[in-house]
């Protein structure tokens, strides 16, 4: 019998999109992992739409309730350091931009033991699947593909970093995955879903923040309501470029604390 999926869920499109791959095609066990950090602004609209989501696929696909596993939370100020993955990441971010919660993400991996951590991210045209193209190989796993760093890169910054993930969405593009779950009726589930930094009444994204513009540049912004698409074009424009040469000068003034680190 196979052993159970550790999936990163953050009830946001990707991982949700393998989540029902799982569920529902494959009819796998899943043990879906979050990792809790307060600073992150969309930290309760993604727990929300995890609970949706988890209560939606109960009443829709009775099956699922012995596949999934109850949400598996963690800390992130409880992580502990870990200099090798540390110098990894900062040896990267120095070429090229990557999300700092990678970073951590790494670490627990690492400290939980987890061989194995599936993440959403890594689709074709991200930023992920940049940095790590050229080093990853398939592997089928239990009769679908996977996809994962390969150990003749071990000791290189891209393993130390992303070696003990898999990357299942890695030959697929994101409007792929929409057509896919069209095809599949999955859509309902998927408008579930939560991205935005700044949900207006807990529910409708903003159209502004750096998720909503991430959106709209990959094709869904048809998820946002069309008057905050418009915010959105406004803002990207004028507001936006004027960000971080004010947060500098505020910084300067000490007005503003410094960036915290990862």
């Amino acid at each position: 019998m196979s052993s159970p999926v550790n999936l990163l869920w953050t009830g946001g499109w990707d991982s949700t999109f393998r989540l029902l791959q799982l569920l529902l095609l494959h009819r796998r066990e899943v043990v879906p992992h979050y990792l809790l950090d307060p600073t992150r602004r969309s930290m309760e609209g993604e727990l929300a739409a995890m609970e949706r989501i988890r209560a939606r696929l109960f009443e829709e696909y009775p099956h699922t309730r012995r596949l999934l596993a109850p949400l598996q939370k963690f800390n992130v100020a409880d992580l502990a350091p870990d200099p090798e993955i540390t110098e990894a990441f900062g040896r990267i971010v120095a070429e090229t931009f990557v999300g700092s919660q990678y970073e951590w993400l790494a670490r627990f991996r690492r400290q939980l033991g987890i061989a194995s951590l599936e993440l959403g991210a890594g689709h074709r045209g991200g930023r992920i699947h940049r940095i790590i193209g050229s080093f990853v190989a398939r592997t089928d796993e239990d009769g679908y593909p996977n996809y994962r760093i390969g150990e003749e890169y071990r000791g290189t910054k891209e393993f130390t970093a992303f070696g003990g993930f898999s990357f299942p969405l890695f030959e697929l593009r994101k409007l792929e995955t929409a057509e896919i779950a069209g095809e599949h009726g999955w859509l309902g589930v998927l408008d579930l879903t939560c991205f935005c930094h700044r949900l207006r009444n807990g529910t409708v994204p903003c159209g502004c923040c750096n998720p909503c513009l991430y959106a709209v540049d990959e094709g869904f912004g048809w998820r946002i309501p069309r008057r905050n698409r418009i915010k959105g074009v406004f803002y990207r424009a004028l507001v936006r470029p004027m960000k971080a040469p004010a947060k500098a000068v505020l910084r300067q003034l000490g007005l503003r604390p410094a960036r915290r680190p990862a």
